[in-house]
């Protein structure tokens, strides 16, 4: 995707705070953010052979609490609501990552810890019937509230670890969630016009693996197209979202 235009518009961001108060993995979340908003669709999941529709709106990611090789990894699982503006969700973001960058224990940390006190076969009963109560739709909100695998999409940020080439992500048997999105590194691409002449542009790679029973092609194609769109001119992202019930 071509994503000039973001550039140029974190970079306009940044000027205004007069500090590098934003990323572009901000405007990049803020551009899921809405196309999911506006393609709900894309938040279904299908759980005990029927089609739900989640209600909140949250991705999953992982990060280094520090960058060195034995730092541990976290998750991050953030939620946003679908009206929100690009600045709202950046702050989002911001308080999300450094949360976990420095908290001692997350809720989910602190779960798994206890589930792993339990003698090994109660240990693995439970977890039987914690699969068991997925699949028919009642997994425990308090396990589903801090469980990445049941957000509306997994988030890899493979640009942050220096990878150009984005992977191809599989989907997860456990859990809801029906797509998974990577992206690589910003690179600088050259163009060449119709007249001769060249330009370069900031490009980034992207890979989106979905369930495809969730909705049909057209409908994926117009959500990716709006994705591509937002990133090309993120101004959109300035105010809030105005349904269409809304007066």
């Amino acid at each position: 995707a071509d994503i000039s235009g973001a550039v140029d518009f974190i970079e306009e961001k940044n000027r205004r705070a007069n500090e590098k108060k934003y990323r572009i993995f901000d405007i990049i979340m803020a551009a899921i953010v809405r196309t999911f908003a506006q393609f709900p669709a894309l938040n279904r999941f299908i759980s005990g052979h029927e089609f739900w529709q989640r209600k909140e709106l949250s991705f999953n990611f992982v990060i280094k609490t520090n960058y060195t090789e034995d730092a541990p990894e976290r998750n991050v699982l953030v939620t946003f609501e679908p009206d929100m503006a690009f600045e709202e969700i950046a702050a989002v973001m911001r308080h999300s990552i450094n949360s976990a960058r420095h908290d001692e224990e997350t809720p989910e940390e602190a779960i798994i810890k206890k589930l792993f006190k339990l003698p090994k076969p109660l240990r693995i009963g439970v977890i039987k019937l914690f699969q068991v109560l997925d699949s028919i739709g009642r997994y425990p909100k308090i396990l589903r509230d801090v469980d990445g695998m049941h957000a509306s999409a997994g988030i890899a940020n493979l640009g942050s670890l220096g990878i150009s080439e984005p992977a191809l992500h599989h989907l997860y048997n456990h859990g809801t969630s029906s797509m998974f999105i990577t992206f690589g590194s910003m690179a600088r691409k050259r163009q060449l016009a119709d007249d001769g002449n060249s330009s370069y542009s900031n490009v980034i790679d992207f890979s989106v693996t979905m369930d495809e029973r969730i909705a049909e092609g057209y409908y994926f194609m117009k959500a990716l197209n709006t994705f591509k769109s937002i990133l090309e001119d993120p101004s959109v992202l300035e105010k809030r979202l105005i349904k269409e019930t809304d007066t």
